[in-house]
């Protein structure tokens, strides 16, 4: 019993030891003048390889910064065809864009450069989250059903996906789909992150201490959550470092494995990895 008691602490110091968060400052884009100014605001971030897609979810607008410099807007107030009401997200894949309106029930789907293309509606169950994969297929969270739907382009129906009223009963506060399909759920409420793979079978649910935490994300092959101080916790190690950033993070992203921080004047390309 002694030399297993030795054993088991050279393992968890090993771990405290190996098991550690590196991390490194890629880039820092500082945003234009334009799409930090009074009259836009944004919220949420979408990273492609044609550049930068924002969503100013108060103000109703969505912008395009390319990747030479350029700025297009859409979006706003009115009846137009590419207007919307309660935007939630935005989310890219190749060369199209969609815009989630939570209350209108339905995706404004865009080019790459923000020419309205077309407007899908789906069934009435306002969705909380929503996500994409790297082959286009968006899945909705919807706290009101208990489900996450899921759709494959060209999204001519959303069908149920994964039943939620058996696993989670907690306040969701977070939820991301990997680029591979796999997709999590942070709640908040007991301090839980809910792991699915591309199937939708639950597969790993993990318990994190004293979690303020308000994103999930996964990078490479290791899940992270994220405060909005910058505090970064690995799930599986229960890992956490801080960023040197005193700005509240507004929203974060992936692309490539890196880390996109989105503060209200900058982004962070940021590479993050296990040790």
């Amino acid at each position: 019993m002694i030399y297993l008691k030795y054993v088991l602490s050279i393992i968890l110091l090993s771990g405290s030891v190996y098991s550690q968060i590196n991390i490194s400052l890629q880039k820092v884009i500082i945003l234009p003048e334009n799409l930090v100014n009074n009259e836009f605001h944004p919220t949420n971030l979408s990273v492609n390889r044609t550049g930068f897609y924002f969503l100013d979810s108060f103000n109703r607008q969505v912008a395009f910064l390319s990747n030479d410099g350029q700025i297009e807007f859409a979006g706003g107030y009115g009846i137009r065809n590419d207007a919307f009401i309660d935007p939630i997200a935005i989310l890219s894949s190749n060369l199209r864009v969609w815009i989630v309106d939570r209350t209108e029930n339905k995706l404004i789907e865009f080019d790459h450069k923000l020419n309205f293309l077309r407007t899908i509606e789906f069934d009435q169950f306002y969705p909380k989250f929503s996500g994409i994969d790297d082959w286009g297929n968006i899945l909705l969270l919807s706290e009101q059903e208990h489900m996450i739907f899921k759709a494959n382009p060209p999204f001519e129906n959303f069908i149920e996906f994964i039943d939620l009223s058996n696993n989670i009963n907690e306040c969701i506060s977070g939820f991301h789909v990997s680029s591979d399909g796999t997709a999590g759920i942070l709640s908040n409420g007991n301090n839980s992150i809910y792991l699915f793979n591309r199937l939708g079978k639950l597969e790993n649910i993990f318990h994190l201490e004293d979690n303020d935490s308000k994103y999930l994300i996964k990078l490479s092959d290791s899940w992270f959550v994220i405060s909005f101080k910058g505090h970064i916790t690995s799930i599986r190690h229960n890992e956490k470092v801080a960023l040197p950033k005193e700005q509240n993070i507004v929203d974060v992203t992936q692309m490539d494995s890196k880390l996109y921080l989105l503060f209200s004047d900058q982004i962070w390309v940021v590479d993050v990895s296990m040790e």
